[in-house]
Parts: structure tokens; C-alpha cells; sequence
């Protein structure tokens, strides 16, 4: 996430500095222009890259179904740390999944357990079933009894997830925004 601020900061100062400047020296801030767009491209680049499992030490293909009668936020929480208190933890969002929908994610799993979650649209943990890495086909069924400790866990967890990718939608949004401006700007026919 880091670099699409490094992205949106750099290309709002080349977008800041040829609209300040005046109309001669536009010309000349071509190349300034096609770096930025190269850097926004790049960070979308990495930032797609970064979200797979590329350079995971154990990575785990994980393929849930929504087998309930709602929509339902898949994820998938690991544990590096103190295992069980919700410390030292990674959390990578799937999908949201309508009624019979398959999905199929990828999540680091270094310490050999792992939870899958599910929670509704009321933001409620409606499934969570704690793994190790034989399993990876989970069915998602009617509300599954979970330990209020792992579902109170599991809830905080998802909820911080869940902000943290509405916060990299919005990055990855003014990133494109910021790109097309500047597309715009070098298609743009200089003034005589």
C-alpha cells in the first residue's frame, strides 16, 4: 500500500508543477509526464502482484462455497505469532459470495493453522472453522457453532481488514485518476 501513496504524492506534484508553469515550458515536461505515468503503472503493477501469494514461503490454494441462502465476505486469517489470542496474525480477504458461489484464494499459512471465516452483510460471523494445512475445500452451511473467544477474534480481525481494503480501494481509485490526467495532459496539443 505504501507505494500507492509513494504514486498518488509523486504524480499530484508533476500534475502540480505543469499546471503552475506556464504554457513554454509545458513542452518540456514530457518525459517527466510518461515517468509518472510509469511509476502509477508500476504501483498498480506491484500492488496486484503483492496481493497474490507471490513469494510465499507456504502458500495454501484455499477453495470455499457458499452453500447458505446470503451473501457472505470470505477470509482467511493466519497465525505467525500466539497462536489463538489474535496477535501476530495475517488476514487476506477473498470475495464477497452469493448463494452458491465457488471462490478460490491464496493465503500464507507459515504456522500450519489457519481459520477461514465468513461473516454477512450485518458484519456477523456466520462460519469458522480452524485448519491445518490438509484441509483446503471448505463448504460454507447453516451458522456453525464457533467459541465466542474465535468469533470475537475473528470480528475484530476482519473488521481492521476490512477498513484497510476499503482505504486501498480509494489508493488504488485516485491512482487511476491520477494516471489518466496525466495521459490526458501528453495527448493534449500544445498552444502556440
Amino acid at each position: 500500500m505504501n507505494i500507492l501513496i509513494f504514486s498518488i504524492f509523486l504524480n499530484i506534484i508533476i500534475l502540480a508543477v505543469m499546471y503552475l508553469s506556464s504554457k513554454e515550458k509545458t513542452n518540456s515536461f514530457k518525459i517527466i509526464t510518461y515517468f509518472g505515468i510509469f511509476i502509477g503503472i508500476t504501483s498498480l503493477s506491484f500492488n496486484f502482484l503483492f496481493k497474490s501469494c507471490f513469494g510465499a514461503s507456504t502458500p495454501i490454494d484455499i477453495k470455499t462455497e457458499n452453500l447458505t441462502k446470503q451473501n457472505l465476505k470470505i477470509y482467511g486469517i493466519a497465525f505467525f505469532e500466539d497462536y489463538g489470542n489474535g496477535t501476530g496474525n495475517y488476514v487476506e480477504y477473498n470475495a464477497e459470495l452469493k448463494p452458491n458461489e465457488i471462490s478460490e484464494f491464496c493465503i500464507d499459512s507459515d504456522g500450519g493453522k489457519f481459520w477461514v471465516v465468513a461473516k454477512n452483510t450485518e458484519n456477523e460471523i456466520v462460519y469458522l472453522e480452524e485448519t491445518e494445512n490438509k484441509k483446503t475445500n471448505f463448504k460454507i452451511i447453516a451458522n456453525q457453532n464457533t467459541k465466542c473467544n474465535e468469533s470475537e477474534i475473528a470480528k475484530e480481525l476482519t473488521f481492521k481488514k476490512d477498513k484497510s481494503v476499503e482505504f486501498e480501494k480509494y489508493l488504488v481509485w485516485t491512482n487511476v485518476i491520477l494516471i489518466i490526467l496525466l495521459v490526458l495532459n501528453c495527448c493534449k496539443k500544445p498552444e502556440k
